[in-house]
């Protein structure tokens, strides 16, 4: 990966020079299980005291990934980034639809039915391309000023509006009777809870969203993330960091980022 002169990739022979509450910068952060992404943006703030801190795309709190934090002038461009393509591993487990179409749902149905691996992987490339998709109830969508999932749980009847996305790849890595796992990349606007429900009302099976790890936002990788104790023993004890964890952003030199795919869309 290049670099441009303005725009510098964090490691460990230049982490030093950053100022953790002063500098404009991108955190690639892994999420952890049951922590909302505002909890994650409210200790990341802690931690490294910068007066703004942000993120690029809400992850629900059962799932746990990537995770993009932009600190002070870095939140400019958090809609940039959020157009990028993302990267999921889910795991659906068969025989129950829930309500959120997620673990932490009400059952709504149960149903014994089950499908080959074989129909299964058929039924998978249909969703391959532009499809339209409804977002689940229990989304953090705006319907009339009000998040659905607040009016969803107050027992509102709501009308989600249908999206058009894109399914970019659709890959089965493992096939059981009763859970599958998927790898899938698609485009913003993705609900994977609705497509794993859609999929699965399509094979004529109940099934749900048992997990879900996001494993890239464009260029910042699962493997490049750093956990919060990680980045509390980075600020305060100017300990390691993976490469590609930390991405500075030399905003004085008019550092922008048109297209988040690789450090060369990175232009001054």
């Amino acid at each position: 990966m290049s670099l441009t002169a303005n725009c510098i990739n964090l490691n460990f022979t230049n982490l030093n020079k950053i100022n953790f509450k002063e500098d404009n910068y991108w955190i690639n952060v892994n999420k952890p299980e049951n922590y909302s992404s505002a909890k994650v943006v409210a200790i990341i703030k802690k931690i490294t005291k910068a007066k703004k801190v942000g993120h690029a795309g809400t992850l629900d709190p059962f799932a746990t990934g990537v995770l993009a934090i932009a600190v002070n002038k870095s939140t400019k461009q958090s809609e940039l980034l959020m157009k990028e393509r993302k990267g999921y591993l889910v795991t659906i487990r068969f025989g129950e639809f829930k309500d959120s179409d997620d673990i932490t749902g009400v059952t709504e149905s149960i149903s014994k039915n089950r499908i080959s691996k074989e129909n299964f992987s058929k039924i998978l490339a249909n969703f391959i391309g532009k499809i339209t998709q409804t977002p689940s109830k229990f989304s953090a969508i705006k319907i009339n000023g009000e998040r659905a999932y607040k009016l969803a749980r107050q027992n509102q009847e709501i009308e989600m509006p249908k999206r058009i996305i894109e399914i970019y790849k659709i890959k089965l890595n493992k096939f059981e009777n009763d859970f599958c796992e998927i790898e899938v990349e698609c485009s913003k606007g993705t609900y994977i809870r609705s497509l794993t429900r859609s999929i699965c009302e399509e094979a004529n099976i109940a099934g749900f969203t048992e997990k879900l790890q996001r494993t890239k936002i464009g260029y910042l990788k699962i493997e490049s993330t750093i956990l919060l104790d990680e980045l509390k023993n980075i600020v305060n004890f100017n300990g390691s960091v993976k490469k590609g964890s930390f991405i500075a952003l030399n905003v004085e030199n008019n550092c922008k980022i048109d297209h988040l795919d690789g450090f060369n869309s990175l232009e001054s």
